[in-house]
């Protein structure tokens, strides 16, 4: 069994965000047919967190949302336009439909 290392970027806002995401793939250390899973979750202690996993290593980050029309949304949208995600997936991070309870907002995965 592979060893998973855990790394977590916290920048506190989404312009910050998107640029460490892109740095870490513009470095080849987060690559697109690596990766097994893309998950957005939500809890009153953490907030939004955007998180990214490999067979050997998950990112997790902050600076993101989804569900709703903001800058967070559309820097998930972002991000998985880089990660190839299917624009009919990304096309939902900024559908308010979606966004369940205001104080418990709904959480995506992708796989």
């Amino acid at each position: 069994m592979k060893k998973m290392t855990y790394r977590y970027y916290r920048h506190g806002g989404t312009s910050r965000a998107l640029k460490c995401v892109k740095r870490l793939i513009d470095k080849g250390r987060l690559k697109t047919g690596e990766i097994v899973t893309i998950r957005g979750s939500f809890t009153q202690e953490r907030w939004y967190r955007l998180t990214i996993r490999t067979e050997t290593e998950q990112f997790q980050f902050d600076g993101f949302a989804w569900f709703y029309g903001g800058e967070g949304p559309r820097g998930v949208q972002q991000v998985l336009k880089w990660l190839l995600v299917p624009g009919e997936i990304i096309e939902t991070m900024t559908d308010v439909k979606h966004q369940g309870d205001t104080f418990t907002p709904n959480c995506f995965f992708i796989r």
